[in-house]
This record gives C-alpha cells, sequence and structure tokens, in this order.
C-alpha cells in the first residue's frame, strides 16, 4: 500500500511539474533571450599629466587625469557585429579614485566618456597617492548588449 501511495504521489508530481513548465515564459520579463546578447569586454586606461606649477602664467594648463575605454567582443554574438562595442565605449561611466586611501573613501572624480571611448578630468586638486580608474557596468536592453566593467592601470601623483 506505501509503495502504491508513494507511486501515485511521484506520478502527480510529475504531471504537475510537466503542466508548470509546459507555459514556456515564466520569469524572462519582456521575451529577451541571454543567449542572443552580445557581450564585450571593456578595457580602460588612465593617465595624468601634471600641469606646470604657476598658475599665474597666460599659457598655464592644468593637471588632468584622461583615458580612453575600448571594447572587444567577448562571445559569438558580439563577434557576429563587433560595431556594437561602440555601445560600450560611448556615454560609459568612469569613476576615479585614490587608491591610497581607505576603500570607504569617495571617488576623486567621476565622468562620462565621449563618443570615441575618452574621458578628460581635472586632476589640479588631486591629493599625492595611486590613483585608479573603473569603467562600470553598462547594459543596453533595446540593442541586447551588455558591458562588463575594468580597472584600469595605476597611476602616481607626486
Amino acid at each position: 500500500m506505501r509503495q502504491l501511495f508513494t507511486f501515485a504521489v511521484a506520478t502527480a508530481m510529475l504531471a504537475f511539474g510537466g503542466v508548470a513548465t509546459a507555459g514556456g515564459g515564466g520569469g524572462g520579463g519582456g521575451g529577451e533571450k541571454q543567449g542572443d546578447q552580445a557581450k564585450f569586454n571593456t578595457q580602460i586606461t588612465l593617465k595624468y599629466k601634471p600641469g606646470p606649477y604657476d598658475p599665474y602664467d597666460p599659457y598655464y594648463e592644468e593637471a588632468v587625469f584622461k583615458g580612453k575605454v575600448t571594447a572587444t567582443p567577448a562571445n559569438k554574438e558580439a563577434r557576429k557585429n563587433p560595431k556594437l562595442g561602440k555601445k560600450c565605449e560611448k556615454d560609459r561611466k568612469v569613476v576615479i579614485k585614490n587608491k591610497s586611501l581607505p576603500n570607504d573613501a569617495e571617488a576623486y572624480a567621476e565622468t562620462s566618456t565621449n563618443k570615441e571611448g575618452k574621458y578628460k578630468v581635472s586632476a589640479s586638486e588631486a591629493e599625492p597617492g595611486e590613483y585608479q580608474a573603473k569603467a562600470l557596468k553598462k547594459r543596453k536592453i533595446k540593442a541586447e548588449v551588455k558591458c562588463f566593467a575594468a580597472k584600469s592601470n595605476r597611476v602616481t601623483v607626486p
């Protein structure tokens, strides 16, 4: 009798599970397919250019942090259409932090890249230390593009 009950419960569970999965949608949200998403790896550079020490000079140039964000295909979908990588370079949020300070210190600067993936921030108020830039991850749902986050090299401000 106990085996018959166990068999009946197992059969009911299989039948219920089959009905539940036959619906075909479930939780994907908006018909988006993860397999069709183009994914791009990101690289970011950071350079420090010190300005001259005389701010009263008419040709005075400020010290700046500058760099570039580039994207390379990371999966088959991205290799089919590498031009989508430009979406990962344009209008990308970049955060620059002084890594010599504790982890919870706020960012020195936040900016966005231009249409070529370049960014530039004034560094005239930067304290001495090691600085690093980070390109935050970005996701474009309509174009089904995912851009991974990246960290730059570290530069030293004397």
